[in-house]
C-alpha cells in the first residue's frame, strides 16, 4: 500500500482543522505534515480579550508539538517557495515533497503600505501586536480614540467594531468616558457590508448608542502624528489609534503565480481545488466571488476557514480510498460580536445562498457572550 505525502501549509484555523480530519480518517494511508513557522497555535476570536487584559497570552495558546501524538508531523519552518508543477514546497529547512497540498496561509500584513502606520497604529491582528496595544490602552488616560480601517479585505469583518465597542466599554467602566472621544472610520459604505444594509444599519445604531462616530467611505492616505489623512482630504485627529492593517497574499504563494487578479487564490467555492492537480487553498489565502451576495467576494474569517478545511480534507481522503463521495462546502458561516458588560450579538447564515444571502441578525444579550466564551474552550481543547 502506498503512503500518500500531504502537505498542509500553515498551522491557524483552516491548517488545524485540515490536518487533524486527514490523520482521522487516513491513518496510515497517508502521511500528513503541518509546516508552521510559529511553535503555537493562536486563537484569533480571542484576542480583543486579550488587549483588555481579560485573557493571558497562555490561555489563547496551544503547543503544536501536541499534534504529533494524533499522527501530524510538525514542521516549524517557513515556506519560501510552491512549485505546483514538481510539487515540492521549499522552506528554510529544504525541500518537502507532496501528493496533495492544503494552502492555509492566511494573510499577511503590509503595514508599510500605508505611511505612518508602523510608526503610529496599533491592532490586534496577532498576539504580539494584541499584547503592545493592551500597553496602550492601560496607558491612555483620555482624549480621542480613533477606530478603522486602512483596506478591504481583511480578515473577520467583525473585529474593529468589536473594537470600538469594547473600549468603549473599557473607559466607561475606568469612569473617564468624559475625557475620551470616540471616531471609527472606514472605506465600507456600511458596518461590516457582508451581512448587508439591513443588520449594517443595526450596528450603526449600536454605535451611535454608545457615542461612537461613524465615518464610512474614507479610504485611508496617510498616519501622521496624531493626524489621520484621508484621500478626500478629511482629516481625524487622534490621541490612541487602532487601525486594520492591510492584508495581502503571502509572497510564496503570489511569486508561485497561484493568485489572480484580486490578490488571492482563486478556488473552486464548492471543493477548495484550485485550477492545480492536488492543491487546494482554504481560509484567508482564497478568493470567493459571491455573485448574489452584498459585497463581490465572501469576507474573510476563521468560520469560513473552518468549513472550507472539513471539505479539502474529506475530498482528499476520498480521492486516496476511493470510498465516499465528493463534499461540497455549503457557504455557512456565523460570527460573535461582543459589545462590552458581559454581551455579545450573533450573525449567522449563508453566504453563498441563492437567489441571495440568507442572514440573521441577534442583538446583543448575555447568552451570545456566554456562547463565545464556551465556543473558545471547544477550540482550545477538542483540536489537541
Amino acid at each position: 500500500m502506498s503512503v500518500s505525502q500531504i502537505l498542509v501549509l500553515g498551522g491557524g484555523v483552516g491548517g488545524l482543522v485540515a490536518s487533524n480530519m486527514l490523520a482521522e480518517r487516513l491513518g496510515d494511508r497517508a502521511k500528513v505534515t503541518l509546516v508552521e513557522r510559529k511553535d503555537k497555535f493562536q486563537f484569533p476570536p480571542s484576542y480583543p480579550w486579550l488587549m483588555l487584559g481579560m485573557r493571558r497570552p497562555d490561555q489563547v495558546q496551544k503547543d503544536l508539538g501536541a499534534l504529533k501524538k494524533k499522527g501530524i508531523k510538525v514542521i516549524n519552518d517557513e515556506v519560501s517557495s510552491i512549485d505546483v508543477e514538481k510539487r515540492v514546497v521549499g522552506t528554510k529547512g529544504g525541500d518537502l515533497y507532496y501528493d496533495h497540498l492544503v494552502l492555509a496561509l492566511g494573510a499577511e500584513y503590509a503595514l508599510d503600505a500605508v505611511p505612518g502606520f508602523r510608526e503610529h497604529a496599533r491592532h490586534i491582528y496577532d498576539l504580539e501586536s494584541a499584547l503592545r496595544f493592551k500597553d496602550a490602552i492601560e496607558r491612555f488616560q483620555g482624549g480621542t480614540v480613533a477606530i478603522g480601517i486602512s483596506r478591504t479585505p481583511f480578515k473577520c469583518p467583525a473585529a474593529p467594531y468589536e473594537v470600538a465597542f469594547l473600549l468603549e466599554d473599557h473607559y466607561r467602566k475606568k469612569a473617564i468616558q468624559d475625557k475620551v472621544k470616540f471616531e471609527f472610520f472606514t472605506p465600507e459604505s456600511s458596518p461590516v457590508p457582508a451581512v448587508g444594509p439591513e443588520i449594517g444599519n443595526k450596528v450603526a445604531e449600536l454605535l451611535r448608542s454608545r457615542g461612537i462616530n461613524y465615518h464610512p467611505k474614507l479610504r485611508l492616505e496617510e498616519i501622521k502624528q496624531n493626524e489621520l489623512s484621508f484621500e478626500s482630504g478629511e482629516t481625524i485627529p487622534f490621541d490612541l489609534l487602532f487601525c486594520v492593517p492591510p492584508h495581502v497574499a503571502p509572497p510564496p504563494v503570489v511569486e508561485a503565480g497561484l493568485t489572480n487578479e484580486t490578490g488571492w487564490i482563486p478556488v473552486n467555492p464548492r471543493t477548495m481545488e484550485t485550477s492545480h492537480e492536488g492543491v487546494y487553498a482554504v481560509g484567508d489565502v482564497t478568493s470567493i466571488p459571491t455573485p448574489s451576495g452584498y459585497v463581490p467576494f465572501l469576507p474573510k474569517a476563521g468560520v469560513f476557514s473552518h468549513g472550507q478545511a472539513e471539505v479539502a480534507a474529506k475530498n482528499i481522503a476520498t480521492k486516496i480510498t476511493g470510498r465516499g463521495k465528493a463534499r461540497e462546502w455549503d457557504g455557512k458561516g456565523s460570527c460573535f460580536l461582543e459589545v462590552g458588560g458581559g454581551q455579545g450579538a450573533f450573525v449567522k447564515g449563508n453566504f453563498l445562498a441563492e437567489p441571495g444571502p440568507e442572514i440573521e441578525f441577534h442583538m446583543p444579550g448575555r447568552v451570545w457572550h456566554a456562547q463565545k466564551v464556551i465556543f473558545e474552550k471547544y477550540w482550545m481543547r477538542h483540536w489537541f
